[in-house]
């Protein structure tokens, strides 16, 4: 010591006031014992006149640890600490004038943990070995008090870590919100040494009490619960933590409500803890304890409040009413539109917003839509003049037939051979007429009269269905409907439909419009056509007809309404269907998007109305 005092060195003067070694031995955190280890480092090694460690952050990049004496500059210690911590080995720079540096890199194994640099005003070779040796030896005394300290830390936050997932099992294992809350702050009571810890929920725009700390029921009107739900809503509307007794002045906070429950409850320290789920404070925890609450206790504390906050907000949304829900949507919706966030999602919101107001004033032509489809204005039946059978048919639907055409043949040889008996028996009853005549037999000539009538009335008749055996078409036509080449040799009766033909030359359009929109249709309103065959191109049509008759169909009543195409010359064929819609009056877009919903709503409320 007294060696060392000679040469001038301000060590020993320190260490009589403070022992290295028993600051060494009696550091709590890092910071102490880096500050503790320098010092004991300076105090061995004689002549020190400025003392720098670093060490390596947790970004990799190496920071000062420790500085000795406490009031000493370093700046000029850094180009040679740089080039010990590049080149990984000891730098000795010596200057007359400014005297001697050593820079000695710590490493551990592979790892360079740091550097250590002390300056000399004078340092020999001898020196400087013996300054290496002290260094080789603390390093390993720092890397292994270094290691124990850092296993010291992780040891705690596997700790916190097990509460924390203690405490959420705990929470979500109850069976709702106020149980999961009781759980919550009575476990923390005993985490915190706390004599009582609050729990407050998020209603709106203010917070109120839903679990105390070893307390199953509690009323919500009592002075200390009132005061309480004040202070939870001082940190609620500032967003921000509120400890009293502060360690360090905070002007801007406004701790009123809690300095008030702190003298009201007799406790010396409170802190109250917003628990903050997406950008929303959905609760607040209140604890209180008669000594002040720690750095590291208030650490923890905001780290169980991230984990405990959407387990709280799970909790009470899984039993919240439909309706409650829904509102507490609206009301998160809202707030991401009106906060400063999401300007994807406000941007989009007015858009909306825009687009719907010119939707509700901008009008436009309202267009009553039905399905459709094309039929003749005129359809004629081809149908069997008499029993028969079907000989041959040599068209079918679709065929285009001219005035004349035969469409099919029917059998023939029976009427044929009727014909041959009534022809003879005409002729019979025409022979013995005459014979009657000429015997002057006036009865047998009125009979012989009569059998030659009937004879020929029948002959007459056969005569006519052999002329109509050709069932032929009587104008130019398209066949609509018919089919006979599968059914060769079968029977038809008398008056059965064979074909279906429609003209060639004008058409009509069949709309089925819903009854919810029949109202919306007037006789000579235009329209248009478009067919499923065609979909590029659309028709002009014009209402003639509206059947004041409905048809069901398929669950819904619709109104057959006739149309005329503006164009008859236009090539189409009956039975294209497609759909048309028909003009009605000038309405704003939201009103033809919407009116379907509104009628029926209308009409429902009217149902249910008494």
């Amino acid at each position: 010591m007294q060696s060392r005092n000679q040469e001038g060195v301000g060590v020993a003067a320190a260490s009589a006031d403070t022992d290295p070694i028993l600051a060494l031995a009696g550091a709590r955190t890092a910071e102490q014992f880096c500050h503790a280890w320098l010092s004991m480092v300076c105090f061995l090694v004689p002549g020190v006149r400025v003392g720098l460690l670093l060490l390596q952050d947790t970004d990799n990049s190496y920071v000062p640890a420790a500085v000795w004496p406490g009031e000493a500059d370093p700046a000029h210690l850094a180009a040679p600490a740089q080039e010990a911590l590049n080149g990984r080995r000891g730098v000795v720079r010596r200057d007359p004038q400014t005297g001697t540096v050593l820079a000695y890199p710590l490493i551990v194994g592979t790892e360079l943990m740091g550097v250590v640099i002390l300056d000399w005003a004078f340092a020999d070779d001898g020196l400087i070995a013996h300054t290496t040796r002290n260094l080789n030896w603390g390093e390993g005394w720092l890397a292994n008090l270094l290691g124990q300290r850092t296993l010291t830390e992780r040891n705690v936050q596997v700790e916190r870590s097990a509460f924390l997932i203690d405490l959420t099992l705990g929470a979500l294992a109850e069976s709702d919100f106020r149980k999961s809350g009781l759980t919550i702050v009575n476990q923390l009571a005993r985490r915190f040494d706390c004599p009582q810890v609050m729990l407050g929920s998020e209603k709106g725009k203010t917070v109120a009490v839903t679990a105390l700390s070893q307390a199953a029921w509690f009323d919500e009107r009592a002075n200390l619960v009132n005061l309480a739900a004040q202070a939870m809503n001082e940190a609620f509307d500032q967003r921000v933590r509120i400890v009293q007794p502060a360690a360090t002045e905070q002007p801007t906070l406004i701790t009123t409500a809690h300095r008030r429950y702190m003298t009201e409850a007799g406790q010396s320290a409170v802190a109250s803890q917003p628990l903050e789920q997406a950008g929303q404070i959905v609760g607040v925890l209140l604890l209180e304890r008669n000594r002040p609450f720690t750095a590291a206790e208030l650490e923890e504390l905001e780290a169980l409040a991230q984990a405990l906050a959407p387990v709280l907000e799970t909790r009470r949304g899984a039993q919240e009413s439909l309706t409650a829900h829904a509102w507490r949507s609206w009301q998160a919706l809202l707030r991401r539109l009106t906060d400063s966030s999401r300007p994807g999602l406000k941007l989009a919101a007015l858009t909306v917003a825009v687009a719907l107001l010119l939707a509700a004033v901008i009008p436009v032509v309202y267009r009553v839509a039905a399905r459709a489809a094309i039929e003749g204005s005129v359809q004629r039946a081809a149908v069997a003049p008499f029993q028969s059978y079907i000989k041959d048919a040599t068209v079918r639907a679709g065929d285009t037939v001219q005035q004349g055409q035969v469409l099919a043949n029917l059998e023939d040889k029976e009427l044929r051979l009727e014909q041959v008996r009534w022809q003879s028996e005409y002729e019979v009853a025409t022979r013995k007429e005459r014979e009657a005549l000429a015997k002057a037999d006036r009865v047998a000539l009125r009979l012989a009269a009569a059998q030659a009538s009937q004879a020929k009335a029948q002959l007459d008749l056969v005569n006519e269905k052999l002329a109509r055996v050709h069932i032929a078409a009587p104008f130019d036509a398209v066949v609509v409907k018919g089919d006979l080449s599968q059914q060769l040799g079968s029977p038809v009766e008398q008056g059965k439909v064979l074909f279906e033909l429609a003209p060639l030359d004008s058409w009509r359009v069949i709309l089925k419009v819903d009854e919810r929109d029949i109202a919306d249709v007037a006789l000579g309103k235009p329209g248009e056509l478009v067919l499923t065959s065609l979909p590029g191109r659309s028709f002009p049509l014009t209402v003639t007809k509206i059947t004041p008759v409905s048809v069901a169909e398929e669950g819904r009543n619709f109104f057959r309404v006739e149309a005329e195409l503006t164009d008859q010359s236009l090539k189409v064929r009956p039975g294209m269907e497609g759909v048309a819609k028909i003009e009605s009056d000038s309405q704003s877009l939201l009103w033809i998007w919407t009116h379907r919903l509104t009628d029926w709503l209308r009409l429902t409320l009217w149902q249910w109305s008494p």
